[in-house]
């Protein structure tokens, strides 16, 4: 089987933004008013960040792609940690984009709206580029896989953080479909690499189960309780929606047959060999079951392919089976409902990148502006401390007056005498040193005595602000 011809498989079309945004007005008013800077200093950055929008729109479909719509979708985190532009935000700006499956256009001045279409347009991008892949190859494989899985991972995250209502393009049952189809498909990538590889048939076989069970779950989404869901097809359209539902359906099908196929080449190994014919027949019954599905489908030619060599390989198998058991073997040929079920192996899962990794991210556009929590908690420790250096020059000031009392209270006047106010304390200064030092004072000495005492008074007060800080 390793050779059989490679199925298609389904992507998803991106949405469009008909009308630029300019971020210009509201982010350099806010950078006036709140952030207190001029705000045409930012005109690079602004310009930088318009230019990227505009890229990230008509991202072009291959690695620069995915790597231009990722840069602008953690900008707009970054965005929205310094500037209010949520819904009625001072800094909101209006963000225009049409339906996928219609002309009808939306304008949302909310920032989460832009993030959820360029979210929903890196999910997009991924199932393009992975159908892309003819997936001849391992490495050709092994890229769809990958590119399947983040796409996996753009639409979980998008249905788990931006939920959006019934009826619209992005709805989450419509997301909930994507996710689940990108998980099978990267299965299905998984599938394809095992049977390249010649891996055990019991290997192969649980893959293939898990595979279809993503491809039910994926099937079930859109069919929700056995009966259509009628708000998707009106969503997207009966054309699409059939065609989604008809290659769920046709692969589910199929890829049971593939697992049949090797439970049966499994039962061939333990020498099971009436259970082989069972789960052969079986197998050829569900790839009739796929052809008739496959009628009418896109890409009919390389379906037909990989149906006709399945075909030959199943009849082959089958006839061989049931021959030999019939002839040789002779052993009961038991009813596939009583044989134990395989349980699937999840290989595969939903890829996020980090919006923290540098490396994903690139540099901040408005590095030099500080989150807003950040300038705010700023702010609030400023206004903190000019309130205490006010209560501390309070307290000072009534222990100044509080002192002068008491040394008028004491009859301290006549140390300092009207007449001569300064030069009295100016000399006995001096004299105390004189006599200290045993000598007559000097213009230095005096320089010295008049510093140090100007530095014992600082002190002083230092000492007196600390105890005041530490004590409150």
């Amino acid at each position: 089987m390793e050779a059989v011809q490679r199925l298609p498989m389904l992507s998803f079309a991106r949405k469009t933004s008909p009308e630029p945004t300019s971020f210009g007005p509201k982010l350099k008013q806010y950078i006036r008013d709140f952030y207190h800077e001029d705000p045409e200093s930012y005109s690079n950055e602004i310009h930088t960040l318009e230019g990227l929008r505009a890229a990230a729109v008509c991202a072009v479909k291959d690695f620069s792609g995915v790597s231009t719509l990722t840069r602008y979708y953690c900008q707009l985190h970054f965005l929205q940690s310094k500037f209010p532009m949520f819904k009625d935000g001072a800094a909101a700006v209006s963000f225009t984009w049409r339906n996928v499956y219609g002309s009808m256009v939306h304008t949302i001045a909310d920032i989460r709206y832009e993030i959820l279409c360029i979210l929903y347009n890196m999910g997009a991008l991924h199932t393009q580029l992975g159908a892309l892949d003819t997936r001849v190859s391992g490495d050709g494989i092994k890229m769809s896989c990958a590119h399947f899985q983040y796409a996996a991972g753009a639409f979980e995250h998008l249905k788990d953080s931006f939920p959006q209502p019934a009826g619209v393009d992005l709805a989450a049952d419509i997301i909930q479909f994507m996710y689940y189809l990108s998980l099978a498909q990267a299965q299905e990538c998984v599938l394809e690499k095992s049977m390249m590889d010649n891996r055990r048939p019991i290997v192969t076989a649980k893959v293939a189960v898990q595979l279809v069970d993503y491809y039910r779950s994926a099937l079930n989404t859109i069919t929700q309780g056995g009966a259509d869901n009628s708000s998707i097809p009106e969503t997207v359209g009966s054309k699409i929606y059939e065609n989604w539902k008809c290659y769920a359906k046709f692969k589910m099908v199929y890829h049971t047959c593939i697992s049949l196929l090797y439970h049966g080449q499994q039962a061939e190994e333990q020498q099971k060999m009436g259970e082989r014919v069972t789960f052969y027949q079986a197998a050829a019954e569900k790839l009739e079951e796929a052809v008739r599905l496959s009628k009418g489908m896109d890409n009919i030619e390389a379906i037909n392919e990989a149906l006709t060599f399945t075909y030959a390989v199943v009849e082959r198998k089958k006839r061989a089976a049931k021959n030999e058991n019939e002839i040789m073997y002779r052993e009961e040929v038991p009813p596939l409902d009583i044989l134990s079920e395989l349980k699937g192996a999840p290989l595969v899962k939903g890829i996020m990148f980090n919006v923290s990794d540098p490396e994903v991210t690139g540099s901040d556009i408005f590095a030099r502006l500080m989150p807003i929590k950040a300038h705010e908690v700023s702010s609030l420790s400023s206004e903190a401390e000019v309130k205490l250096l006010r209560k501390v020059g309070t307290v000072i000031d009534e222990d100044d007056k509080e002192l002068s009392v008491l040394m008028t209270s004491l009859q301290l006047d006549y140390l300092k005498q009207p007449s001569e106010p300064e030069s009295l304390s100016q000399e006995a200064t001096t004299s105390t040193y004189s006599i200290l030092s045993g000598g007559t004072s000097t213009s230095n000495e005096k320089m010295m005595i008049t510093q140090q005492t100007e530095a014992d008074h600082s002190d002083h007060a230092i000492n007196e602000a600390m105890d005041f800080s530490m004590s409150n």
